[in-house]
């Protein structure tokens, strides 16, 4: 007992001088994650369909995918791998701390080789990563824990006395709290050491995602859809109790049905349901980082925890339309007329691809109206020249049949289509109606233009019918004078 409380004492002073000697960066959970949904060179599997460093003689090869959103000072990151010094641990403690650059695609890789003890036991052990960056001047870290399974060991029995104890950190006897070591049983004269059971060893449960309705597929914005969503106790003999599960995300734009469960029991190989309709906003894109944390015992009382990650891709749905059509509703044969229009992009997202065409029987447009790319909240005004022809023609212009009906009503379909960014093809169709009327023939009448005659003499005439006009009434009042005089001289 003296030796146990020893050696408690120094890894108890132990962990307060390094507290001191070493400044704790900020926590900073969810900030840093693990690439759950992707399988990377060296992995056997994605963390979501049950990742496990492989194992090859006495190495182990250790790949995880980490994912930070923020940019990072150097674009790198710090990532150091910590054990925990328990009974027939089976790895060898030595420094794998390594910088890790990111690449190409956004992820920091991080790889090592951890060497293993040819004497390992088999069972499940645990390996703490911890992570630490510079992130607009502050340094953060994040612990994540990493189960590994030894399964090309041995299964070790250990004799109770300390002589067979591992040596700890300080070079003290460490007894495992998973070693009982009851008495001898009454009557058995046999040595002490004889009558000691052997070891019994207990794995830890462990548990991972199962099913996941939304893995590889995408949700769009504005919708619910039901999440299938459970979580399996990988343990094949192991249950676990006083199961509590917790749901983390820092995306505001989903909605939740749920954010924890619990379940008293889980038995081994059971699965639970996390089932919910979930709901993307408006505004809701790009990678939604869900974390489960897990918090259950086993059936000693023993108190676990783990993680895991699951990413939701969230894409907007492309909204665009054509606006304000107009085309005459009537024309005739033979006549150019226009069809004019607006295109309004009325989403979130950029609209690749614009196009608008038009055809009709009887109508032969010049040519298909390519737009390109028109970014979201923006619009574009077009219009296409439409040339009218008559109903016995077919696409190419080529009268049919000259004893069909030639005039009168007919049906124009305006084709707007583009793709979103998912490389899908959207297409909407609208009517016009118009009518295609005979040519008219306008004739012109030109009005004969009546020469002109020159009438100099018409007013030399009239200047000397005036003058005789005046000399009579002159002559007249002259002689009605003289009258007037030679009737006085007579009185």
């Amino acid at each position: 007992m003296k030796k146990y409380l020893k050696q408690k004492m120094l890894f108890v002073g132990f962990i307060l001088y390094v507290g001191l000697f070493f400044s704790v960066p900020v926590q900073a959970e969810g900030m840093i994650t693990i690439d759950a949904n992707r399988k990377y060179e060296g992995m056997n599997a994605s963390f979501s369909k049950g990742y496990e460093p492989s194992i090859k003689k006495d190495t182990m090869s250790l790949v995880i995918p980490f994912v930070i959103k923020e940019k990072t000072e150097g674009n790198k990151i710090l990532v150091g791998v910590s054990f925990e010094r328990e009974e027939n641990s089976p790895f060898y403690y030595k420094n794998y701390q390594k910088r890790v650059k990111k690449s190409e695609e956004g992820i920091y890789l991080y790889q090592c080789k951890v060497k293993l003890k040819k004497d390992r036991v088999n069972g499940q052990y645990p390996l703490h990563l911890l992570v630490q960056a510079q992130v607009s001047g502050e340094s953060i870290q994040q612990e994540f824990t990493i189960y590994v399974e030894i399964t090309d060991g041995a299964t070790k029995v250990l004799p109770g006395n300390q002589s067979d104890e591992k040596q700890d950190f300080f070079g003290e006897n460490d007894m495992s709290e998973d070693i009982i070591l009851p008495g001898p049983e009454e009557g058995n004269n046999q040595p002490f050491q004889d009558s000691e059971p052997k070891e019994t060893v207990t794995h830890q449960p462990r548990v991972m995602i199962n099913t996941n309705s939304l893995q590889g597929t995408s949700l769009q914005a504005e919708t619910e859809v039901l999440w299938s969503l459970s979580v399996k106790n990988c343990s094949s003999s192991q249950s676990m109790e006083n199961v509590k599960i917790t749901m983390l995300t820092e995306n505001k734009n989903i909605s939740f049905e749920k954010t924890s469960w619990y379940f008293a029991r889980s038995q081994p190989g059971a699965v639970m349901d996390l089932s919910q309709n979930i709901t993307a906003g408006k505004k809701a894109e790009d990678t939604v980082s869900v974390q489960f944390q897990f918090e259950y015992e086993d059936k000693k009382g023993t108190a676990y925890t783990s993680t895991e990650m699951v990413n939701l891709f969230v894409t907007q749905a492309s909204k665009a339309e054509l606006a304000d059509i107009s085309f005459p509703e009537s024309v005739y044969e033979s006549d150019t007329n226009f069809l004019t229009f607006q295109i309004q992009n009325t989403g979130l997202t950029i609209i690749y691809n614009v196009r608008v065409k038009f055809e009709g029987k009887g109508l032969f447009p010049e040519k298909e109206l390519f737009v390109g790319n028109l970014e979201a909240g923006s619009f574009a005004d077009g219009e296409i020249s439409v040339f009218t022809g008559n109903l016995a023609m077919d696409n190419q212009g080529t009268i049919i049949d000259e004893n069909e009906k030639k005039y009168g009503n007919t049906l124009g379909i305006v084709t707007f289509s583009y793709e979103n960014e998912q490389g899908e093809i959207v297409e909407t169709s609208q009517e016009v109606q118009t009518a295609i009327k005979k040519p008219q023939i306008v004739e012109l009448k030109v009005e004969k233009e009546v020469p002109k005659t020159n009438q100099w003499w018409i007013t030399i005439l009239v200047g000397i019918f005036l003058v005789l006009c005046c000399i009579i009434i002159w002559l007249y009042l002259r002689m009605k004078h003289y009258r007037n005089i030679l009737n006085g001289r007579k009185l």
